[in-house]
């Protein structure tokens, strides 16, 4: 008797907890690029976590039976912590960090303490006062690495315009001639990364210039002073 209603209860454990390939076969027909690595154990009770990357980086719960899908943020009232933020933060994070170094214009702080990644559009007159503000912030720790994207309808040419500073023997230097004085560089045609840094940038959801994104994946978008940014750095930092 004690066995029967043992092999009852396992059963209906079983059939009341889907398996990750059954999950996996629930999301399919609604995200092609689905994986078993997208999909974890969550903080909420019969639900598992699914971040999905495509088009842009979004966090959903599914039920343990890939019955229900919650979307929405998600916050832990004890820790009073945003559950989905904390998954899409470090999602950004580790595909910033994925980008080659080499691709990247780097405005580097002689003391650094803390690293920030800006998408930028050259045309963008916002963008050029925050690089009017470079030595400040690398005077305060901060290093800069710029990553392109251009902005099509509002700017028209950008992108070739920085494809041509990215194609520059030095970089640095001809993004700054073209934010400081207009200067576009003679440079050959060569392989660059801007259409693959723009389709990034759509990935995490940058739709206007500046877009900040600090050293956790949390993101700033729009100009902030330098004295701004550095109050902004150091409350994620506390958080």
């Amino acid at each position: 008797m004690i066995k029967s209603l043992l092999f009852l209860f396992l059963l209906y454990v079983n059939s009341a907890y889907a398996n990750i390939e059954e999950i996996i076969d629930r999301l399919l027909p609604y995200f092609p690029s689905i994986s078993a690595e997208q999909i974890n154990e969550s903080q909420l009770d019969g639900f598992y976590e699914v971040t999905i990357t495509e088009p842009w980086i979004e966090v959903m719960y599914i039920s343990s039976d890939a019955r229900y899908v919650l979307q929405g943020t998600v916050t832990d009232l004890v820790s009073m912590s945003n559950l989905s933020s904390i998954r899409i933060n470090s999602t950004r994070k580790q595909i910033l960090d994925n980008i080659d170094e080499n691709t990247k214009i780097v405005f580097k702080a002689v003391n650094e303490e803390y690293i920030v990644h800006v998408f930028t559009d050259v045309d963008c007159p916002y963008c050029a006062k925050l690089h009017n503000n470079m030595a400040e912030m690398n005077a305060l720790g901060i290093t800069v690495k710029y990553l392109a994207s251009p902005l099509e309808q509002l700017h028209p040419q950008a992108q070739s315009a920085m494809e041509k500073i990215w194609c520059a023997d030095n970089r640095n230097l001809a993004l700054h001639d073209y934010k400081t004085k207009r200067i576009l560089p003679v440079s050959e045609d060569c392989e660059n990364p801007v259409a693959q840094q723009l389709a990034i940038s759509k990935q995490l959801g940058v739709n206007g210039t500046p877009s900040i994104f600090l050293d956790d994946g949390t993101n700033i978008p729009g100009y902030k002073d330098p004295e701004e940014l550095l109050q902004n750095i150091k409350q994620t930092l506390a958080q």
